[in-house]
């Protein structure tokens, strides 16, 4: 049921040790993104439901509160991640209203591709007791859009960044976006560009650039070099979150 529900502690680059928790069965998204690394999606959807029983999770968290690994190295936070989209849980909000109880002194983050706020109205007040929320934006051409996420018929560029707008106006907490370059696909100087106005309307605490570090789920998908990635960094006024290559690597 642990090994279900939640993972690790482990080290992030973003966020020092995290526990992770996974609400979702294999694999469950929104998006169908040509780079992740949990594989392709085997059930595209944007139906919030019970995917797995919220019991289940609170109880892991339960054990995992009470064991001597908690105890002797707490983590810095407790991410939401694992096999898909957390938002897609219709329990979020009731489990991070439980975990900010169990684990008082940790941090509480959410990473998620963002698409659903445009959606679901309940999903603003739901995240609120988040103290940071990850999305991401791959892409802001409908035509990258399809190349690189592969959304459900439902989302559109228009409803994506609706989403996100949604999202940076009514949450509290600090909204880290995250965009993953694919050479070929987004870091064009016309996508570029159209992605940088994109950012403007969002208006993120930070951007992070991101790119291809593990096996991606579909074959063909390229990183562009680092020093091409520090320069769309500085482009975007964002920061690249992939290690440099003279440093040595540690787990995303």
């Amino acid at each position: 049921m642990a090994k279900k529900c939640i993972f690790g502690p482990i080290l992030s680059r973003r966020l020092g040790s995290s526990l992770g928790i996974n609400l979702l069965p294999y694999k469950t998204c929104s998006l169908n993104c040509i780079y992740c690394e949990c594989g392709v999606t085997t059930n595209l959807t944007t139906e919030r439901k019970e995917y797995i029983p919220t019991q289940e999770v609170i109880e892991s968290l339960k054990k995992y509160a009470a064991s001597s690994q908690f105890r002797s190295a707490p983590p810095y936070c407790i991410t939401f991640a694992g096999w898909g989209e957390p938002t897609l849980h219709s329990a979020l909000g009731e489990i991070a209203h439980f975990i900010k109880k169990l684990f008082p002194e940790q941090k509480l983050v959410l990473i998620t591709n963002g698409t659903l706020f445009a959606f679901y109205e309940e999903l603003s007040e739901e995240v609120k007791e988040m103290d940071i929320i990850i999305p991401s934006l791959d892409a802001a051409s409908p035509q990258a859009l399809q190349a690189i996420d592969q959304p459900h018929p439902r989302i559109t560029l228009n409803s994506y960044i609706e989403s996100l707008i949604k999202l940076r106006k009514h949450f509290p907490g600090e909204i880290w976006l995250e965009i993953f370059i694919v050479e070929g696909i987004n870091d064009s100087e016309r996508e570029l560009n159209f992605l940088k106005e994109k950012i403007a309307l969002v208006s993120p605490h930070r951007v992070q650039i991101n790119a291809l570090d593990r096996n991606p789920a579909r074959e063909g998908v390229k990183s562009p070099p680092f020093y091409k990635l520090e320069e769309i960094a500085s482009f975007l006024g964002g920061e690249t979150i992939l290690p440099s290559p003279r440093k040595s690597k540690v787990v995303v």
